[in-house]
């Protein structure tokens, strides 16, 4: 979370955030009052500021971060290794799968970490759909365990995010020139957005070729359907 004061941007893991945050840095006129890396609102929501998210497909980061860990980086990798899961990451055919069906299982919440497990699985939630809820939700954990047994996920989500802009990994250079030019021109200094990009600069990726990935199993992709509807909600 990067916190600017009137601009705040909240930065998904694996969504370019690194990129984002050099971004915001270089041009944004303001000045960084608050960083914390991938940091939560614990507070309410300050309803003067214009908060900002990135994500990324579902698919797409979820295999970011399996080839993530295929280099033993990342904290999901460190998490899962303690727990002697280190198997999960192999270059061969089906590892990727396999990966998938343990990280989309329930039984499984508490491997993954950063508080995953306390989230009631009735709830049928996702990992990167929880960690999209994470920074889409001020108070976050304390917002989604009040959900009305009523009230469907999806719509409760929409109703509580605090997120008033979202820019798409897979077209990140053009959501934020589109930020800083035509959403909110005032906040950036135009000739740096201009020269930023003049320097050609590029997105961090794992080193791993994405070759090692494979197909995805057709029940991996229902599982994905049903598991990360929160995220898969943006793209529709």
């Amino acid at each position: 979370m990067h916190d600017f004061g009137k601009l705040v941007y909240l930065d998904l893991q694996k969504t370019g955030s690194t990129f984002v945050s050099r971004f915001l840095n270089e041009t944004c006129t303001l000045s960084l009052i608050k960083e914390s890396k991938h940091g939560r609102i614990h507070s309410r929501r300050d309803r003067t500021a214009f908060y900002v998210i990135t994500v990324r497909h579902p698919i797409s980061q979820y295999s970011s971060l399996f080839r993530y860990g295929l280099d033993r980086q990342g904290a999901l990798y460190d998490r899962l290794a303690q727990r002697g899961n280190a198997d999960l990451y192999a270059r061969e055919p089906g590892a990727f799968n396999r990966w998938l069906r343990f990280v989309l299982q329930d039984e499984n919440a508490a491997a993954l970490g950063e508080g995953f497990e306390r989230i009631p699985r009735e709830y049928n939630l996702g990992f990167l759909s929880y960690r999209y809820l994470m920074l889409s939700l001020a108070q976050p954990e304390k917002t989604l365990l009040r959900k009305p047994k009523n009230v469907d996920l999806l719509e409760y989500a929409r109703e509580k995010s605090i997120v008033n802009h979202v820019i798409f990994n897979e077209t990140l250079n053009q959501g934020l020139k589109a930020l800083a030019t035509q959403v909110k021109p005032e906040f950036f200094d135009q000739q740096k957005v201009i020269d930023f990009f003049a320097k050609g600069q590029r997105v961090n990726e794992s080193t791993t070729s994405k070759e090692t990935i494979g197909e995805i199993a057709d029940d991996v992709q229902e599982l994905i359907k049903n598991k990360e509807r929160i995220l898969l909600s943006l793209y529709s």
